[in-house]
């Protein structure tokens, strides 16, 4: 007999899991589908570190985290749990963006503090920068614990009731008008009053007609251009420390979650503390190469993501040493052509059809205020927070 619910959620990565979470909160019988095993490497919510933070280039992000904070604050209540720390962020940047960013923050009374280039190292002394440079910080910066957000979400929904199904990939789902759609997995077939697709680099094999106009911006070309979805492998790379007796500077304890961007030559990095690996910091160049046609990761990756993240940490993380890493892992990276967010119906024609996706960069943080927009959506209720912005439909169009 073909099972029913309210609700089924494709992809257990941390979108689909705070999705899962408060669609049974909400009341709404749920299906978590994961095509692989929970917790898996192959997508891009896996690892022990993620960087969380108010400062952001954009204000419609702010109230997304501020209900992340919150959640968060009630989730460690409630289990007991450490799920974060809270270090402060360093935003460095030439030109002017970090005004932008502050101007935005006061918008929204965050506290924040605006700092000289070459003050930077008074207050962080593992790092140099110059007059070129200016520093937002953000003292709610800090460092999730990924791996125990995704775990507590997924046992948090358990423990509502919620169901979770892994290594079952979905074949195959209907996307007819009326309710209930169907679904079809490797293990059988269930029906569903509504389906939300939360699946990273996976959207497009189950939206083949619909055109999202994904864009893959190569931060090392002088170009852009538009195609079907294609998302990235990065180079998450692990650098230590010169000298053992600088080891410490490294640690959650002095060393804060970083952003910096030079707007001239188009290099985007973030940093981390040890937490992955004790002893080395992640600091990763945001870009990388593309995937293989069955979206798993190339062999290597290209040795401009590894060589340039080095050189800036010769250049500006002098106690690091950045002539080779200690480790490099991989992580799938989807994003949009205005590298925001989709939350909400693939299209006006198909309400009952929800996605979620193109959060890699920022998603984290902002996942627990997402899942609870998309449950609220599915739910027919109007959203805690104002998610328009990041509507699926500026994009859609019919091929």
């Amino acid at each position: 007999m073909t099972k029913h619910y309210d609700v089924v959620v494709v992809g257990a990565g941390i979108f689909g899991s705070c999705t899962a979470y408060h669609c049974q909160r909400l009341g709404m019988r749920t299906l978590l589908l994961e095509q692989f095993n929970l917790g898996h490497s192959n997508g891009s919510s896996h690892g022990k570190s993620r960087i969380t933070r108010y400062a952001h280039t954009d204000p419609e992000y702010v109230p997304l985290v501020g209900d992340s904070y919150s959640q968060i604050e009630q989730l460690e209540k409630m289990r007991g749990e450490k799920l974060w720390n809270k270090l402060g962020l360093l935003w460095a940047a030439t030109g002017n963006q970090v005004q932008s960013i502050s101007g935005h923050l006061q918008a929204h009374n965050i506290e924040h503090e605006v700092i000289r280039g070459n003050e930077i190292p008074k207050r962080y002394p593992q790092f140099k920068f110059d007059e070129k440079w200016t520093g937002l910080i953000d003292p709610m910066g800090g460092v999730i614990y990924a791996n125990k957000w995704l775990n507590a979400f997924q046992e948090e929904f358990k423990h509502l009731g919620g169901t979770i199904q892994e290594n079952e990939p979905l074949i195959s789902h209907d996307e007819s008008y009326d309710s209930p759609l169907e679904l079809t997995t490797k293990n059988g077939k269930y029906t569903s009053n509504k389906i939300i697709f939360t699946v990273g680099c996976w959207i497009t094999k189950f939206f083949p007609h619909v055109n999202f106009k994904i864009k893959v911006s190569f931060l090392l070309s002088s170009f852009f251009h538009l195609t079907y979805l294609q998302p990235i492998s990065l180079a998450v790379c692990y650098w230590k420390a010169k000298e053992e007796n600088q080891r410490h500077l490294l640690d959650e304890k002095h060393f804060p979650v970083v952003i910096a961007k030079n707007l001239e030559k188009k290099e985007y990095y973030f940093a981390l503390p040890d937490t992955d690996y004790q002893g080395a910091i992640k600091l990763v160049l945001d870009d990388g190469d593309e995937l293989n046609e069955d979206l798993s990761h190339p062999k290597k990756n290209n040795k401009d993501f590894v060589d340039l993240p080095g050189k800036f940490i010769t250049e500006h993380i002098p106690v690091v040493d950045g002539t080779k890493p200690y480790k490099v892992d991989q992580c799938k990276y989807t994003n949009s052509p205005d590298h925001h967010y989709l939350i909400g119906p693939v299209s006006s024609e198909t309400s009952n059809i929800l996605v979620g996706g193109c959060g890699s960069g920022s998603g984290f943080k902002t996942a627990p205020g997402i899942g609870r927009a998309l449950a609220e959506m599915a739910a027919g209720k109007k959203t805690t927070v104002d998610v328009s912005f990041f509507s699926p439909s500026r994009f859609v169009t019919p091929i």
